[in-house]
């Protein structure tokens, strides 16, 4: 099925995440060697104030109607968390130190209890393989997971991963969304978004 368009709000957020390079298009090597054709900088919102107090604005009212007592963050979201979670009033914990096998509990930094309905945070879903991540640290922290929620999902496995696991999912933005508006505005090469549109088919997505 073809991608859709995304709501107004959200294609003039992907313009303007475009706009200060935390999204780009090209060629970008990986650590695994593989080569990807976007990168994502969202761990530099903070030094875009006033976009990052959008970003925050959009995100707030779905971590409020998440119906969540906590919110746990990724650790690259904390900036990010830190930021709802004075837009939202939803009090927030977040990863600090290092996993050890016999505790998770170190792993997670502020007040919570076992069992808190708990809004997960990620600034994106990156794929399959930090689904499982996130899955993984969720369970062994005893939170309850009624939401997780990104800025941006790459299309790429993450969503139908945590679904699959018994997560909801909701990402203000979607890449498959934001390739139309961005050619659009000029922002995506020409001719890159069939390479885009492939590289995330080559992912899970179909």
């Amino acid at each position: 099925m073809a991608p859709g368009r995304a709501q107004p709000e959200a294609e003039d957020l992907a313009v303007a995440l475009a706009s200060i390079g935390l999204i780009q298009f090209g060629q970008f090597a990986q650590a695994n060697g593989e080569a990807w054709p976007v990168a994502v900088h969202l761990r530099w919102l903070p030094s875009y104030p006033a976009l990052l107090r959008r970003v925050a604005g959009e995100l707030a009212p779905r971590a409020r109607a998440a119906g969540a007592d906590r919110m746990l963050t990724t650790r690259e979201a904390i900036p990010l968390g830190t930021a709802v979670s004075l837009a939202s009033d939803v009090p927030m914990v977040y990863p600090f130190g290092q996993e050890a096998d016999h505790t998770a509990a170190f792993v997670i930094e502020g007040a919570y209890d076992v069992g808190h309905p708990t809004l997960l945070l990620s600034d994106v879903l990156l794929g399959a393989e930090q689904a499982q991540v996130i899955t993984r640290l969720a369970r062994r922290v005893g939170l309850d997971i009624t939401l997780v929620l990104a800025l941006l999902d790459l299309d790429r496995g993450a969503r139908e991963e945590l679904a699959g696991a018994g997560f909801a999912v909701q990402a203000a933005l979607t890449l498959s969304e934001m390739l139309p508006v961005l050619e659009q505005a000029g922002w995506l090469p020409p001719g890159m978004r069939a390479a885009v549109e492939s590289w995330m088919a080559g992912h899970g997505r179909g």
